[in-house]
């Protein structure tokens, strides 16, 4: 990929938040100095049981789940989210339910108000021809990242974490990956195999993914951490793992701590794919291409694998606060080709993020890099992207790398398996620097600055 487009590439792969794309909203005007307590949603999904069967030709995906959610106020109608899929029944200890489908949601009407812990039951049908799960016909591989929606009944919002277990039905003569510790497989019958997968550690539920196509693999062992690389038959997968394990050694340094697994895969897939999702990160099989052609252009390697930390780890508390995901993952990327690369790579990648910047602010459409409270993305990526690297690039400016990397251990290590809000991560910097930061984020953070 062309350097100078990369994260035009990111935008345009990245799929829109709740069916509204945001770059091309109008700008927002708005100073925010804090984040304000944001009153949480009255139901939280815990845990899903999944089962899923994927047919290849003719395309199809069928499924069945069973959803333990928790009520955090008395409520009597159950609100998810259901992109195109096609809901054929709810049911509470085998009892149906009334429910009805308007445009991506999905509302589950409950006999009587929901309190404390329960269990639904889900039937549906789904697409393979869609935007996700994305399907090559031609290659034999389908995989799914970000639009958890598109594949299962769910809560998306970042605040939202559940464990997970899912069962994935598909032709004996594909390889299957997705979140989560894989348990084995058994045949299940007419040419076909189920995998099992268990996530423990809660995620994100946007961060649920799975691939299954006619994959090589390659695997690393990394300080207790296996790495994988699945692709395309002849691809230098080793080779990928050769690039990773120092980006991952590099991001364990920095941030203090291991990633939330103890395996990490990557999976090369035709087409465009730049995704992470717990445990895996989706990659464009040309990305392979790129690298053995110009060895620094490893951007999308660095980027993906960071978010097993920035939206994995620590998860913004809001779309608002997208930035901590984004802004980071494209920091880090940064950060990483000054080690692996010299300063004037480093110095490149924030001449990009400048120029990015710039064309947001030429265009009118900037927008300050934290909107806290907001349900959706409020920002241009080159707001929320590069912008919010050009942030952090500041602030290591200003605070010195050794104040700045031990405010983003300690931001790392205190919202560990949390929702963070930016005023966790001024917290955690006040607290390394010795110094007050209210100023520098109600100007450069919480208000549309674009002078970075």
């Amino acid at each position: 990929m062309n350097p100078k487009c990369r994260y035009g590439f990111l935008a345009a792969t990245a799929l829109c938040l709740n069916g509204a794309c945001t770059h091309d909203r109008a700008p927002v005007h708005t100073t925010v100095t804090a984040a304000s307590p944001q009153e949480g949603p009255p139901v939280r999904i815990m845990h899903h049981d999944v089962h899923l069967a994927l047919q290849l030709e003719p395309p199809g995906l069928s499924g069945s789940a069973m959803l333990r959610v928790r009520a955090t106020q008395p409520t009597q109608t159950l609100v998810l989210d259901a992109k195109d899929l096609r809901v054929t029944q709810v049911a509470r200890s085998g009892i149906p339910l009334p429910f009805r489908q308007e445009g991506e949601r999905l509302f589950v009407e409950l006999s009587a108000p929901l309190e404390g812990d329960a269990t639904l039951q889900f039937t549906w049908q789904g697409s393979l021809t869609g935007k996700m799960p994305r399907l090559s016909r031609e290659h034999g591989e389908v995989w799914a990242g970000y639009r958890t929606s598109a594949w299962m009944p769910t809560l998306l919002a970042p605040e939202q974490r559940a464990t997970l277990a899912l069962r994935i039905t598909a032709p004996a003569e594909l390889k299957v990956v997705a979140s989560g510790r894989a348990l084995g497989a058994r045949p299940a019958g007419e040419g076909r195999t189920t995998h099992a997968f268990a996530l423990e550690q809660p995620a994100p539920t946007f961060l649920f993914g799975f691939a299954a196509g006619r994959f090589a693999e390659a695997e690393l062992a990394v300080d207790g951490v296996k790495l994988r690389a699945l692709g395309p038959a002849g691809a230098d997968l080793a080779g990928a793992l050769a690039i990773t394990a120092p980006m991952y050694r590099f991001l364990r340094q920095r941030t203090g701590l291991a990633i939330p697994s103890t395996e990490y895969t990557q999976v090369f897939v035709h087409g465009d794919a730049a995704q992470e999702a717990a445990g895996l990160a989706f990659l464009s099989a040309e990305s392979l291409d790129d690298v053995r052609t110009d060895p620094t252009e490893d951007w999308i390697f660095s980027h993906e694998l960071s978010h097993q930390w920035f939206a994995w780890r620590v998860a913004c508390a809001d779309f608002g606060d997208f930035w901590l995901n984004e802004g980071f993952a494209t920091f880090l990327v940064a950060a990483y080709k000054e080690e692996r690369w010299g300063h004037e790579a480093y110095a490149r990648e924030v001449a990009l993020w400048r120029t990015r910047s710039a064309k947001v602010h030429d265009e009118g459409r900037d927008a300050p890099v934290s909107l806290p409270g907001h349900p959706a993305e409020p920002a241009a990526r080159g707001v929320t992207y590069s912008r919010g690297a050009l942030v952090l690039h500041k602030l290591r400016t200003e605070l010195g790398d050794a104040a700045f990397w031990a405010g983003i251990q300690r931001y790392v290590r205190e919202q560990s398996g949390r929702a963070a809000h930016t005023e966790h991560l001024r917290a955690a910097l006040e607290a390394a620097a010795g110094r007050d930061l209210k100023p520098f984020f109600a100007h450069w953070v919480y208000a549309p600055a674009s002078d970075l």
